[in-house]
Protein backbone atom coordinates (compact mmCIF):
# COMPACT_ATOMS: atom_id res chain seq x y z
CA UNK A 1 0.00 0.00 0.00
CA UNK A 2 1.47 3.65 -0.93
CA UNK A 3 1.22 6.02 2.13
CA UNK A 4 -1.96 7.13 3.89
CA UNK A 5 -2.78 9.47 6.77
CA UNK A 6 -3.36 7.87 9.93
CA UNK A 7 -6.83 8.97 11.37
CA UNK A 8 -8.66 8.37 13.95
CA UNK A 9 -11.59 5.76 12.86
CA UNK A 10 -15.02 5.98 14.66
CA UNK A 11 -17.19 3.69 15.42
CA UNK A 12 -19.49 1.76 12.72
CA UNK A 13 -22.95 2.78 13.49
CA UNK A 14 -25.22 0.38 15.21
CA UNK A 15 -27.13 -2.15 13.81
CA UNK A 16 -26.64 -4.19 9.82
CA UNK A 17 -25.21 -2.01 7.16
CA UNK A 18 -27.64 -1.05 3.94
CA UNK A 19 -25.35 -1.72 1.16
CA UNK A 20 -28.33 -1.46 -1.33
CA UNK A 21 -27.60 2.16 -2.31
CA UNK A 22 -23.74 2.79 -1.54
CA UNK A 23 -21.71 6.29 -2.05
CA UNK A 24 -17.70 5.82 -2.21
CA UNK A 25 -15.61 8.92 -1.54
CA UNK A 26 -12.91 8.49 -3.26
CA UNK A 27 -14.04 5.94 -5.32
CA UNK A 28 -11.08 5.56 -7.58
CA UNK A 29 -8.80 4.52 -5.09
CA UNK A 30 -7.64 0.60 -4.90
CA UNK A 31 -9.33 -0.29 -1.62
CA UNK A 32 -12.25 1.93 -2.26
CA UNK A 33 -12.70 0.96 -6.03
CA UNK A 34 -12.22 -3.03 -5.33
CA UNK A 35 -15.65 -2.91 -2.85
CA UNK A 36 -17.46 -0.18 -5.46
CA UNK A 37 -17.22 -3.02 -8.18
CA UNK A 38 -17.92 -6.01 -5.73
CA UNK A 39 -21.14 -4.31 -4.64
CA UNK A 40 -22.02 -3.20 -8.47
CA UNK A 41 -21.52 -6.62 -9.42
CA UNK A 42 -23.85 -7.43 -6.66
CA UNK A 43 -26.83 -5.35 -7.62
CA UNK A 44 -26.39 -2.40 -5.58
CA UNK A 45 -26.75 1.46 -6.82
CA UNK A 46 -23.40 2.81 -6.65
CA UNK A 47 -22.49 6.21 -6.63
CA UNK A 48 -18.93 7.83 -6.33
CA UNK A 49 -17.07 10.46 -6.42
CA UNK A 50 -13.06 11.31 -7.23
CA UNK A 51 -10.83 13.82 -7.89
CA UNK A 52 -10.31 13.06 -11.60
CA UNK A 53 -11.50 10.47 -13.96
CA UNK A 54 -9.37 7.05 -14.73
CA UNK A 55 -9.13 4.47 -16.20
CA UNK A 56 -10.55 2.82 -12.69
CA UNK A 57 -13.88 5.21 -13.00
CA UNK A 58 -14.13 4.37 -16.23
CA UNK A 59 -14.49 0.63 -15.51
CA UNK A 60 -16.53 1.16 -12.67
CA UNK A 61 -18.91 3.33 -14.53
CA UNK A 62 -18.95 0.23 -17.18
CA UNK A 63 -20.26 -1.60 -14.22
CA UNK A 64 -23.24 0.36 -13.46
CA UNK A 65 -22.20 3.01 -11.00
CA UNK A 66 -22.41 6.74 -11.38
CA UNK A 67 -19.48 8.93 -10.80
CA UNK A 68 -19.00 12.50 -10.69
CA UNK A 69 -15.62 14.17 -10.31
CA UNK A 70 -14.67 16.49 -7.81
CA UNK A 71 -15.61 16.74 -4.21
CA UNK A 72 -18.77 19.68 -4.05
CA UNK A 73 -20.41 18.30 -0.94
CA UNK A 74 -23.20 17.23 -2.27
CA UNK A 75 -24.45 13.55 -2.32
CA UNK A 76 -26.50 12.42 -5.58
CA UNK A 77 -29.50 10.85 -4.75
CA UNK A 78 -30.58 9.45 -1.72
CA UNK A 79 -27.48 7.00 -0.39
CA UNK A 80 -28.41 4.70 2.41
CA UNK A 81 -24.42 4.53 3.59
CA UNK A 82 -21.52 7.08 2.52
CA UNK A 83 -17.69 5.44 2.26
CA UNK A 84 -14.52 7.02 3.12
CA UNK A 85 -11.04 5.88 3.69
CA UNK A 86 -7.95 7.45 5.39
CA UNK A 87 -6.72 8.69 2.03
CA UNK A 88 -9.10 11.21 2.59
CA UNK A 89 -10.06 11.69 6.42
CA UNK A 90 -13.70 12.85 7.90
CA UNK A 91 -13.03 16.52 7.30
CA UNK A 92 -13.93 15.78 3.69
CA UNK A 93 -16.99 17.95 2.36
CA UNK A 94 -18.93 14.84 0.99
CA UNK A 95 -18.19 13.16 4.37
CA UNK A 96 -19.11 16.37 6.45
CA UNK A 97 -22.64 16.54 4.46
CA UNK A 98 -23.49 13.08 5.02
CA UNK A 99 -22.88 13.54 8.84
CA UNK A 100 -24.40 16.92 8.75
CA UNK A 101 -27.61 14.77 6.84
CA UNK A 102 -27.68 12.05 9.39
CA UNK A 103 -26.45 9.41 7.31
CA UNK A 104 -24.55 6.47 7.94
CA UNK A 105 -21.16 6.68 7.74
CA UNK A 106 -18.55 4.49 7.51
CA UNK A 107 -14.59 4.20 7.23
CA UNK A 108 -14.05 1.45 4.07
CA UNK A 109 -12.56 -1.72 6.32
CA UNK A 110 -16.10 -1.57 8.22
CA UNK A 111 -17.82 -1.81 5.07
CA UNK A 112 -15.10 -4.87 4.38
CA UNK A 113 -15.57 -5.95 7.73
CA UNK A 114 -19.47 -6.19 6.83
CA UNK A 115 -18.97 -8.08 4.17
CA UNK A 116 -16.52 -10.53 5.99
CA UNK A 117 -18.99 -11.31 8.84
CA UNK A 118 -21.72 -12.16 5.87
CA UNK A 119 -20.18 -15.06 5.16
CA UNK A 120 -19.12 -18.11 7.23
CA UNK A 121 -16.12 -18.95 5.49
CA UNK A 122 -13.93 -15.58 4.52
CA UNK A 123 -10.31 -14.98 4.26
CA UNK A 124 -8.29 -11.44 5.30
CA UNK A 125 -4.97 -11.67 3.65
CA UNK A 126 -2.62 -9.40 5.19
CA UNK A 127 1.17 -8.64 5.50
CA UNK A 128 3.60 -5.49 4.08
CA UNK A 129 4.71 -7.67 0.71
CA UNK A 130 2.70 -9.67 -1.04
CA UNK A 131 -1.00 -9.64 -0.18
CA UNK A 132 -2.43 -8.75 -3.79
CA UNK A 133 -0.98 -11.07 -5.27
CA UNK A 134 -1.52 -13.32 -2.90
CA UNK A 135 -5.44 -12.58 -2.72
CA UNK A 136 -6.04 -12.63 -6.52
CA UNK A 137 -4.07 -15.99 -6.43
CA UNK A 138 -6.31 -17.61 -3.60
CA UNK A 139 -9.52 -16.02 -5.51
CA UNK A 140 -8.27 -17.96 -8.59
CA UNK A 141 -7.35 -21.23 -6.83
CA UNK A 142 -10.42 -21.79 -5.00
CA UNK A 143 -12.32 -21.85 -8.39
CA UNK A 144 -16.06 -22.63 -8.37
CA UNK A 145 -15.73 -22.12 -4.41
CA UNK A 146 -15.33 -18.18 -4.61
CA UNK A 147 -18.42 -16.11 -3.56
CA UNK A 148 -16.71 -13.13 -4.36
CA UNK A 149 -12.73 -11.54 -3.75
CA UNK A 150 -11.65 -7.89 -3.43
CA UNK A 151 -8.05 -6.98 -3.56
CA UNK A 152 -5.55 -4.13 -4.25
CA UNK A 153 -4.47 -4.88 -7.36
CA UNK A 154 -5.96 -6.04 -10.88
CA UNK A 155 -6.32 -9.62 -11.46
CA UNK A 156 -4.65 -9.64 -15.29
CA UNK A 157 -6.86 -12.51 -16.31
CA UNK A 158 -10.58 -10.59 -15.12
CA UNK A 159 -9.08 -6.92 -16.07
CA UNK A 160 -10.37 -6.02 -12.78
CA UNK A 161 -9.71 -5.96 -8.45
CA UNK A 162 -12.84 -7.65 -7.41
CA UNK A 163 -15.49 -10.07 -8.94
CA UNK A 164 -18.32 -12.24 -7.64
CA UNK A 165 -18.52 -16.11 -7.92
CA UNK A 166 -21.30 -19.17 -7.38
CA UNK A 167 -19.60 -20.06 -4.28
CA UNK A 168 -19.21 -19.65 -0.83
CA UNK A 169 -15.87 -18.40 0.52
CA UNK A 170 -15.22 -14.49 0.51
CA UNK A 171 -11.21 -13.55 -0.06
CA UNK A 172 -10.12 -9.68 0.64
CA UNK A 173 -7.47 -7.99 1.57
CA UNK A 174 -6.42 -6.56 4.53
CA UNK A 175 -4.77 -2.88 4.53
CA UNK A 176 -2.50 -2.58 7.96
CA UNK A 177 -1.35 1.12 6.25
CA UNK A 178 -4.07 2.64 9.01
CA UNK A 179 -3.93 -0.13 11.34
CA UNK A 180 -7.73 -1.19 10.65
CA UNK A 181 -6.77 -4.98 10.14
CA UNK A 182 -8.37 -4.69 13.52
CA UNK A 183 -12.06 -4.41 12.65
CA UNK A 184 -11.87 -7.92 10.66
CA UNK A 185 -12.78 -11.08 12.08
CA UNK A 186 -12.59 -13.69 9.35
CA UNK A 187 -12.66 -17.02 9.55
CA UNK A 188 -9.36 -17.29 8.21
CA UNK A 189 -6.54 -14.98 8.87
CA UNK A 190 -3.31 -15.01 6.34
CA UNK A 191 -0.23 -12.70 7.67
CA UNK A 192 2.42 -13.19 5.03
CA UNK A 193 5.43 -10.54 6.08
CA UNK A 194 5.54 -8.24 9.02
CA UNK A 195 8.06 -5.34 7.89
CA UNK A 196 9.39 -1.79 9.39
CA UNK A 197 6.71 -0.05 7.07
CA UNK A 198 4.11 2.68 7.21
CA UNK A 199 6.65 5.20 9.53
CA UNK A 200 3.53 7.93 8.95
CA UNK A 201 1.34 5.42 11.23
CA UNK A 202 3.54 2.66 13.36
CA UNK A 203 6.56 3.98 15.62
CA UNK A 204 8.44 0.82 14.72
CA UNK A 205 7.59 -3.30 13.61
CA UNK A 206 6.88 -3.96 17.31
CA UNK A 207 4.01 -1.98 16.87
CA UNK A 208 3.35 -3.42 13.54
CA UNK A 209 2.90 -6.78 15.26
CA UNK A 210 0.58 -5.82 18.12
CA UNK A 211 -1.80 -4.91 15.16
CA UNK A 212 -1.08 -7.75 13.11
CA UNK A 213 -1.61 -10.10 16.35
CA UNK A 214 -5.09 -8.39 17.35
CA UNK A 215 -6.09 -9.07 13.86
CA UNK A 216 -5.06 -12.48 14.05
CA UNK A 217 -6.78 -13.28 17.56
CA UNK A 218 -9.68 -12.01 15.55
CA UNK A 219 -10.07 -15.41 13.57
CA UNK A 220 -10.78 -18.65 13.68
CA UNK A 221 -7.84 -20.00 11.99
CA UNK A 222 -4.11 -18.30 10.95
CA UNK A 223 -2.11 -19.04 8.17
CA UNK A 224 1.70 -17.35 8.38
CA UNK A 225 4.95 -17.43 7.01
CA UNK A 226 7.20 -19.28 9.27
CA UNK A 227 10.48 -18.09 7.39
CA UNK A 228 9.18 -14.23 8.15
CA UNK A 229 10.53 -13.18 11.27
CA UNK A 230 7.69 -10.65 12.27
CA UNK A 231 5.32 -13.45 11.20
CA UNK A 232 6.52 -15.66 13.11
CA UNK A 233 6.89 -13.18 16.22
CA UNK A 234 2.82 -13.03 15.65
CA UNK A 235 2.09 -16.42 15.23
CA UNK A 236 4.11 -16.78 18.86
CA UNK A 237 1.96 -13.74 20.68
CA UNK A 238 -1.32 -15.80 19.95
CA UNK A 239 -0.37 -19.44 19.85
CA UNK A 240 -3.09 -21.41 21.75
CA UNK A 241 -5.20 -18.95 21.10
CA UNK A 242 -6.25 -19.56 17.65
CA UNK A 243 -5.06 -22.58 15.22
CA UNK A 244 -1.80 -21.69 13.22
CA UNK A 245 -0.75 -22.96 10.39
CA UNK A 246 2.83 -22.40 9.02
CA UNK A 247 3.79 -22.35 5.63
CA UNK A 248 7.54 -21.94 4.27
CA UNK A 249 11.16 -23.56 3.79
CA UNK A 250 11.42 -24.21 7.17
CA UNK A 251 11.75 -28.25 8.82
CA UNK A 252 9.29 -27.19 11.12
CA UNK A 253 6.17 -25.64 8.60
CA UNK A 254 3.21 -27.53 8.36
CA UNK A 255 3.32 -26.94 4.64
CA UNK A 256 7.08 -27.24 3.34
CA UNK A 257 8.80 -25.57 0.55
CA UNK A 258 11.49 -28.31 -0.65
CA UNK A 259 12.07 -26.37 -3.75
CA UNK A 260 11.44 -23.88 -6.52
CA UNK A 261 12.78 -23.81 -9.73
CA UNK A 262 12.37 -21.55 -12.64
CA UNK A 263 10.19 -22.96 -15.59
CA UNK A 264 9.81 -20.23 -18.82
CA UNK A 265 8.31 -16.87 -17.12
CA UNK A 266 7.18 -19.07 -13.89
CA UNK A 267 8.01 -21.75 -11.41
CA UNK A 268 7.47 -25.12 -10.41
CA UNK A 269 7.44 -25.37 -6.66
CA UNK A 270 7.41 -28.96 -4.60
CA UNK A 271 6.08 -29.02 -1.36
CA UNK A 272 5.60 -31.41 1.21
CA UNK A 273 2.07 -31.55 3.21
CA UNK A 274 1.20 -32.22 6.78
CA UNK A 275 -0.05 -36.09 5.64
CA UNK A 276 3.80 -35.92 4.16
CA UNK A 277 2.69 -36.15 0.88
CA UNK A 278 4.84 -34.24 -1.87
CA UNK A 279 2.83 -31.93 -4.52
CA UNK A 280 4.23 -30.31 -7.10
CA UNK A 281 2.39 -26.30 -8.40
CA UNK A 282 3.11 -24.58 -11.25
CA UNK A 283 2.57 -21.17 -11.54
CA UNK A 284 3.29 -18.54 -14.70
CA UNK A 285 4.27 -15.71 -12.77
CA UNK A 286 8.27 -15.11 -11.87
CA UNK A 287 10.36 -14.68 -8.88
CA UNK A 288 10.52 -17.01 -5.49
CA UNK A 289 8.06 -14.09 -4.31
CA UNK A 290 5.27 -15.15 -6.00
CA UNK A 291 6.07 -18.71 -5.59
CA UNK A 292 5.65 -18.23 -2.03
CA UNK A 293 2.41 -16.14 -2.29
CA UNK A 294 1.59 -19.13 -3.80
CA UNK A 295 2.38 -21.95 -1.27
CA UNK A 296 0.59 -19.46 1.02
CA UNK A 297 -2.75 -19.35 -1.23
CA UNK A 298 -2.24 -23.20 -1.21
CA UNK A 299 -2.14 -23.54 2.40
CA UNK A 300 -5.07 -21.56 2.94
CA UNK A 301 -7.37 -23.40 0.26
CA UNK A 302 -6.07 -26.77 2.48
CA UNK A 303 -7.48 -24.88 5.80
CA UNK A 304 -10.40 -23.97 4.09
CA UNK A 305 -10.80 -27.57 3.21
CA UNK A 306 -10.62 -27.11 -1.17
CA UNK A 307 -9.64 -30.45 -2.67
CA UNK A 308 -5.85 -29.96 -3.62
CA UNK A 309 -6.19 -30.64 -7.20
CA UNK A 310 -8.77 -27.60 -7.19
CA UNK A 311 -6.40 -25.78 -5.95
CA UNK A 312 -3.73 -26.67 -8.11
CA UNK A 313 -5.33 -26.23 -10.85
CA UNK A 314 -6.33 -22.78 -9.76
CA UNK A 315 -2.90 -21.40 -9.11
CA UNK A 316 -1.55 -22.76 -12.20
CA UNK A 317 -4.44 -20.43 -14.44
CA UNK A 318 -3.44 -17.66 -12.47
CA UNK A 319 -1.71 -15.08 -14.85
CA UNK A 320 -1.13 -12.65 -12.29
CA UNK A 321 -2.07 -9.12 -11.05
CA UNK A 322 -1.27 -5.86 -13.02
CA UNK A 323 1.88 -3.89 -11.66
CA UNK A 324 3.49 -7.10 -9.89
CA UNK A 325 6.13 -8.32 -12.18
CA UNK A 326 3.86 -7.47 -15.22
CA UNK A 327 5.33 -8.13 -18.56
CA UNK A 328 4.72 -4.85 -20.95
CA UNK A 329 6.63 -6.27 -23.91
CA UNK A 330 9.56 -6.51 -26.01
CA UNK A 331 11.43 -4.81 -28.64
CA UNK A 332 14.66 -4.55 -30.37
CA UNK A 333 16.02 -6.89 -27.57
CA UNK A 334 14.77 -4.83 -24.86
CA UNK A 335 12.19 -6.20 -22.12
CA UNK A 336 10.78 -4.01 -19.87
CA UNK A 337 8.93 -5.36 -16.68
CA UNK A 338 6.19 -3.37 -14.43
CA UNK A 339 6.62 -3.60 -10.59
CA UNK A 340 4.63 -1.55 -7.74
CA UNK A 341 7.10 -2.19 -5.62
CA UNK A 342 8.00 0.42 -3.19
CA UNK A 343 9.93 -1.35 0.29
CA UNK A 344 13.24 -2.11 0.51
CA UNK A 345 12.41 -5.95 1.22
CA UNK A 346 9.94 -5.88 -2.16
CA UNK A 347 12.69 -3.99 -4.07
CA UNK A 348 15.57 -6.63 -3.78
CA UNK A 349 12.76 -9.52 -4.56
CA UNK A 350 11.75 -7.89 -7.40
CA UNK A 351 15.19 -7.31 -9.22
CA UNK A 352 15.88 -10.62 -8.26
CA UNK A 353 13.14 -11.96 -10.10
CA UNK A 354 14.62 -9.32 -12.95
CA UNK A 355 17.99 -10.95 -12.57
CA UNK A 356 16.26 -14.21 -12.98
CA UNK A 357 14.68 -13.36 -16.15
CA UNK A 358 17.17 -11.23 -17.84
CA UNK A 359 19.28 -14.18 -18.92
CA UNK A 360 22.34 -12.77 -18.24
CA UNK A 361 21.57 -9.35 -19.52
CA UNK A 362 22.10 -5.93 -17.69
CA UNK A 363 18.60 -5.10 -15.53
CA UNK A 364 17.87 -1.44 -15.66
CA UNK A 365 15.40 -0.11 -12.92
CA UNK A 366 13.82 3.17 -13.21
CA UNK A 367 12.12 3.75 -9.78
CA UNK A 368 10.33 6.23 -8.27
CA UNK A 369 10.26 6.46 -4.75
CA UNK A 370 6.87 6.13 -2.55
CA UNK A 371 6.05 8.97 0.22
CA UNK A 372 8.11 11.58 1.93
CA UNK A 373 7.73 9.78 5.16
CA UNK A 374 9.20 6.42 3.83
CA UNK A 375 11.72 7.51 2.01
CA UNK A 376 12.96 9.70 4.71
CA UNK A 377 12.73 6.76 7.14
CA UNK A 378 14.17 3.88 4.92
CA UNK A 379 16.14 5.89 1.97
CA UNK A 380 19.34 4.37 3.26
CA UNK A 381 17.77 0.71 2.60
CA UNK A 382 15.62 1.40 -0.46
CA UNK A 383 19.26 2.67 -1.75
CA UNK A 384 20.93 -0.74 -1.04
CA UNK A 385 18.12 -2.60 -2.42
CA UNK A 386 18.32 -0.60 -5.66
CA UNK A 387 21.88 -1.09 -6.06
CA UNK A 388 21.57 -4.84 -6.75
CA UNK A 389 20.40 -3.71 -10.37
CA UNK A 390 22.85 -2.67 -13.11
CA UNK A 391 21.88 0.97 -13.44
CA UNK A 392 19.43 3.10 -11.49
CA UNK A 393 17.17 5.90 -13.06
CA UNK A 394 16.32 7.97 -10.02
CA UNK A 395 12.59 9.44 -9.76
CA UNK A 396 11.48 12.64 -7.38
CA UNK A 397 9.44 11.19 -4.79
CA UNK A 398 5.76 10.53 -5.39
CA UNK A 399 3.49 11.20 -2.98
CA UNK A 400 -0.52 12.06 -3.14
CA UNK A 401 -0.17 13.09 0.67
CA UNK A 402 1.38 16.15 2.83
CA UNK A 403 4.05 15.11 5.57
CA UNK A 404 4.27 16.74 9.00
CA UNK A 405 8.54 16.74 7.98
CA UNK A 406 7.29 18.36 4.16
CA UNK A 407 9.31 17.40 0.96
CA UNK A 408 12.22 14.78 1.16
CA UNK A 409 14.93 14.24 -1.67
CA UNK A 410 15.96 11.38 -3.07
CA UNK A 411 19.12 12.06 -1.92
CA UNK A 412 19.78 9.68 0.62
CA UNK A 413 18.68 6.91 -1.67
CA UNK A 414 20.73 8.38 -4.62
CA UNK A 415 24.11 8.09 -2.07
CA UNK A 416 23.38 4.41 -0.67
CA UNK A 417 23.45 3.39 -4.66
CA UNK A 418 25.65 4.66 -5.83
CA UNK A 419 28.11 3.55 -2.10
CA UNK A 420 27.81 0.41 -3.49
CA UNK A 421 29.22 1.20 -7.35
CA UNK A 422 25.75 0.85 -9.20
CA UNK A 423 25.25 4.06 -11.32
CA UNK A 424 22.40 6.09 -10.43
CA UNK A 425 20.73 8.85 -13.09
CA UNK A 426 18.51 11.47 -10.52
CA UNK A 427 16.05 12.94 -12.70
CA UNK A 428 13.68 15.79 -12.52
CA UNK A 429 10.27 14.20 -14.46
CA UNK A 430 8.85 11.05 -16.52
CA UNK A 431 9.91 12.50 -19.26
CA UNK A 432 13.69 13.19 -18.86
CA UNK A 433 13.48 9.51 -17.06
CA UNK A 434 12.32 8.19 -20.70
CA UNK A 435 15.17 10.22 -22.52
CA UNK A 436 17.72 8.83 -20.01
CA UNK A 437 16.52 5.18 -20.23
CA UNK A 438 16.82 5.35 -23.76
CA UNK A 439 20.56 6.56 -23.87
CA UNK A 440 21.24 3.85 -21.74
CA UNK A 441 19.37 0.52 -22.49
CA UNK A 442 20.88 -1.67 -25.19
CA UNK A 443 19.61 -5.14 -26.86
CA UNK A 444 19.48 -7.65 -23.60
CA UNK A 445 18.78 -5.48 -21.07
CA UNK A 446 15.72 -5.47 -18.65
CA UNK A 447 14.26 -2.56 -18.08
CA UNK A 448 12.50 -2.42 -14.13
CA UNK A 449 9.86 0.17 -13.99
CA UNK A 450 9.28 0.66 -10.09
CA UNK A 451 7.09 2.50 -7.66
CA UNK A 452 3.51 3.62 -7.19
CA UNK A 453 3.15 6.51 -9.47
CA UNK A 454 3.30 7.26 -13.15
CA UNK A 455 6.50 5.11 -13.51
CA UNK A 456 4.65 2.71 -15.35
CA UNK A 457 4.52 5.33 -18.33
CA UNK A 458 8.48 5.59 -18.73
CA UNK A 459 8.30 1.26 -19.56
CA UNK A 460 5.44 2.57 -22.65
CA UNK A 461 7.70 5.41 -23.87
CA UNK A 462 10.59 3.43 -23.96
CA UNK A 463 8.86 0.47 -25.96
CA UNK A 464 7.13 2.91 -28.31
CA UNK A 465 10.23 4.41 -29.16
CA UNK A 466 13.02 1.63 -28.77
CA UNK A 467 14.11 1.73 -32.65
CA UNK A 468 15.57 5.43 -32.21
CA UNK A 469 16.63 4.42 -28.52
CA UNK A 470 18.30 1.64 -28.01
CA UNK A 471 22.36 1.42 -28.86
CA UNK A 472 23.23 -1.30 -31.31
Amino acid sequence: MVETKHVPIPTVPDGPLDTSRPHFVGIGGAGMSSLALLLAQRGSTVTGSDVRSTTVTDRLQAAGATISIGHTGALPGSPSLVIWSSALGTDNTEVAAANRASLPVVHRSQLLAHLVAEVKDSVIVAGTHGKSTTTAMLASAVGVHLSGWSGGGDMIATGANAGTGPGDIFVAEGDESDRSLTAYRPEVAVILTVDDDHPETYVDRDDAISVYAEFARNANALVFSVDDEGARHVAELVDGQTLAVAYGRSANADVRVTGIRPDGTGSLITLRGPDGVETTLGIAVPGDAAAMNAVAAYTTGLVLGIDPGTLITGLATFAGVARRMTPVGDADGVTVMDSFAHHPTAVTADIGAARQLSAGGRVVVVFEPSGWTRTAALGESIGRALAEADEVVLLPVHSLLDSPIGKVGTEKVAAAVAEHGTPVHAVPDITAAGEVCGELVRPGDLVLTMGTGAVAEVGEALLAHTVSAVRS
